[in-house]
């Protein structure tokens, strides 16, 4: 019987110690510990996460004052990070995922009222940082937004890019399919190289680096031309094309993600980053430009087929009634012929007398 007992006892602490450690590993590969447990309601005039408001559209951090306000507004506003947020705590606090010896979920609770419905699956961070960005990229935000409990914005070039696009869609003109290729290509090519907005190469390649390393070269910090142009091409973001802002979508996301990260990452969760900011992250951006070029292919083709069916439907009621004068002029003629043959019999009559 005791060796039973002592079996089983045995088999409890192998099991025990086994969830330790898949626990361990799971938290280890997650973001759930660094910021499921931040708040976004608070006891002060205004709600936020700290991590938010300490890093974001303010003057007082070293690595994102290098912006203006303005020019970080540009980039994304507080409400869309805040939005990342949420939608994060939402998904560990349903899953459970916490640090191991976390026992304090209150906050969840605390938060619940302003969590969004269809939030992404994943525990990190990045991808929900990265699902906003490209909702605002593609105007899931104001009337079509699925984020309905903070006020996130689309992206001003993308709104007027569809308002355009879209009225186009309608367009009678001749002219239409030439015009929409060359609005296409104003917003949607990349810019040339001595504007050097194209950073999606440089930060990519050192992002798996240290954050503090990382976001001094971002910043412009590490000094090199390299570093400063980075910078640079962040400053003027208003300026991008709709292309680079796609195109650099992940880029921006990583460092978005550093400039909020305040813990150490790992060895395991550094590599799952960086294989979903530098390949999974990639790929949805080059399928999104995909999808609007095709998107514009089809409009130019329904603008065109618009106005050939608005020009056939012309020319066929032209040609009706052309056809309808002709028979109304060939019935009057005949008419009158007819009216020159039934007088003639009188008309000899007359002559012969």
């Amino acid at each position: 019987m005791l060796r039973k007992n002592k079996k089983l006892i045995i088999l409890l602490l192998s099991i025990i110690s086994l969830c330790m450690n898949v626990s361990l590993v799971h938290a280890d590969k997650s973001d759930c510990g660094v910021f499921a447990t931040m708040s976004f309601k608070n006891n002060w005039w205004e709600d936020w996460f700290s991590i938010v408001n300490l890093s974001w559209w303010t003057d007082s951090n070293k690595y994102s004052n290098f912006l203006s306000t303005e020019q970080q507004l540009a980039i994304i506003n507080k409400e869309s990070l805040n939005t990342a947020m949420l939608n994060l705590k939402k998904y560990c606090c349903e899953k459970g995922i916490w640090w191991p010896g976390v026992t304090d979920t209150n906050t969840c609770d605390n938060d619940k009222e302003l969590y969004n419905d269809n939030i992404i699956d994943s525990p990190y961070l990045f991808d929900h940082i990265f699902d906003v960005i490209m909702r605002r990229l593609s105007g899931l935000t104001g009337e079509y937004d699925i984020y309905t409990k903070l006020d996130m914005w689309s992206d001003d070039k993308w709104l007027e890019w569809r308002e355009w696009i879209n009225s186009k869609a309608q367009d009678l003109s001749w002219a239409n399919p030439q015009i929409i290729n060359d609005k296409y290509e104003e917003f949607w090519k990349k810019s040339s190289p001595n504007l050097w907005y194209d950073i999606t190469e440089e930060v990519s390649g050192n992002f798996g680096k240290d954050d503090n390393e990382f976001l001094n070269y971002v910043s412009g910090h590490w000094g090199s031309e390299e570093s400063e142009s980075v910078a640079e091409a962040l400053k003027n973001y208003d300026k991008w094309t709709l292309y680079d802002r796609y195109d650099n979508a992940c880029a921006v996301t990583q460092y978005l993600y550093s400039l909020l990260n305040s813990a150490p990452r790992s060895e395991d969760k550094n590599r799952v980053i960086n294989t979903l900011s530098k390949w999974i992250c990639s790929k949805i951006v080059k399928n999104q430009i995909e999808s609007e070029a095709t998107y514009v292919q089809v409009t130019k083709l329904q603008a065109g087929n618009l106005f050939l069916q608005n020009y056939r439907q012309w020319y066929i009621s032209y040609l009706y009634d052309r056809s309808q004068n002709l028979q109304k002029t060939w019935s009057d003629a005949t008419d009158r012929l007819l009216d020159v043959v039934r007088g003639v019999p009188h008309l000899v009559k007359k002559c012969v007398k």
